[in-house]
């Protein structure tokens, strides 16, 4: 022991020190366990999109009771069309419309389509104009692909999605709805169809 822990035990006792010490070191360890949960639990959210436990919903798209055939990975396309992103996507499948949401809990068509590639590897910006602007416009979508609608619930290009072939997508509709393969090109969003889109490479 050192000169001063010598004259600190001398007043206080060895027994009172080795207290001290002991529930010092007892916090420590404490407080070290909380901060790593917290790293843990951040890093893990990052990494799953804002979901730190499994997917809720269906494992694939289902319309009508009827699986969608996805098509393989295409050699030569660009980064945004391989159908891995939309494998990412029906994970999502399920999910509560939340305006502003950006997790499993609840979420919106921009920010499903933000997790869906942050997923892979690829950044996207928050919102959908945004995201129309930062992507390329192409007139024969390939599975992975954004699918972009004007004049929704506001002038301009206000909804995305995620193209899945044979003139689907999937995408999170609106209040009171849940992530869900639809149409693309009839009905609705066909009324409000504004562009096909890829990610560049």
């Amino acid at each position: 022991m050192g000169p001063l822990a010598v004259k600190v035990a001398g007043l206080m006792g060895f027994d009172v020190l080795l207290g001290w010490v002991i529930r010092l070191l007892i916090a420590f360890v404490v407080v070290a366990l909380i901060v790593a949960l917290i790293v843990v639990q951040i890093v893990a959210g990052v990494l799953t999109g804002g979901n730190a436990g499994p997917a809720t919903g269906p494992v694939g798209p289902v319309v009508g009771g009827t699986p969608i055939a996805i098509p393989g990975p295409t050699a030569g396309l660009p980064v945004g069309s391989q159908p891995g992103i939309v494998q990412l996507a029906q994970a999502w499948l399920g999910v509560p419309y939340l305006f502003g949401g950006c997790t499993h809990a609840g979420v919106d068509c921009s920010c499903l389509v933000e997790n869906v590639y942050a997923a892979a590897g690829i950044r996207l910006p928050r919102v959908a104009v945004d995201q129309f602007n930062a992507t390329v416009p192409t007139n024969d979508p390939q599975p992975g692909d954004l699918v972009f609608f004007a004049n929704t619930y506001m002038p301009g290009v206000s909804h995305v999605g995620i193209y899945i072939g044979n003139g689907l997508q999937i995408n999170e509709p609106t209040t009171g709805e849940v992530v869900s393969v639809a149409p693309v090109f009839t009905g609705y969003w066909g009324a409000h169809y504004a562009g096909a889109h890829r990610v560049r490479g």
